[in-house]
């Protein structure tokens, strides 16, 4: 079986006075300047493991606080611009019947609009230590949502513990767990 050289022929780009030779010098050449770039072959400017990493834990809390102030402010529509696009969600809360449940993002839109309704947010907050990244493109976070019935009991706190992963190019909510 015979080895195909580098180049099979003299590539020329149309438009451009620019051709390619395989010859040994160009491969000699061609080599060199990977070498020079990227060492094997990768781009010179690709990020460090660490510095991904940073991205990546910045980007959660990014995610992560755009979920505070859907809860502050009681913004279904701002909560579902975290849901995934078309991916049901399961949901286990203490006030919403028939939980556990798997919902599309808009039907935890209508329930989440009807609980901000019912019971307004007095505060809603997610600590570092609250949050855990068991694997690259998986994390748990557990928020504090205080909140109250207009004319009902005291306040109550709910602890919600989140399942987001990375999709569509940012953190989405995945799972919504809740305890009283």
């Amino acid at each position: 079986m015979e080895r195909a050289p580098l180049l099979q022929a003299p590539l020329t780009v149309s438009g451009v006075r620019s051709t390619i030779r395989s010859s040994a010098r160009g491969a000699f050449w061609l080599t060199l300047a990977l070498a020079v770039c990227g060492g094997d072959g990768r781009a010179a400017a690709s990020p460090s493991p660490a510095a991904g990493a940073a991205e990546q834990e910045d980007a959660l809390w990014s995610a992560l606080r755009r979920i505070e102030s859907a809860f502050r402010a009681g913004d279904a529509a701002a909560l579902r611009a975290s849901f995934p696009a078309s991916a049901k969600l399961r949901v286990d809360l203490p006030d919403v019947p028939g939980c556990p449940a798997s919902y599309g993002p808009g039907q935890l839109q209508v329930v989440f609009a009807q609980l901000f309704a019912a019971t307004p947010t007095r505060g809603f907050s997610f600590s570092r230590e609250d949050v855990t990244r068991p694997s690259a493109g998986t994390a748990f976070a557990r928020g504090r949502w205080r909140r109250r019935a207009e004319g009902g009991p005291p306040e109550q706190d709910d602890t919600l513990t989140f399942t987001l992963r990375e999709d569509d190019g940012g953190w989405r909510i995945h799972e919504i767990l809740g305890t009283r």
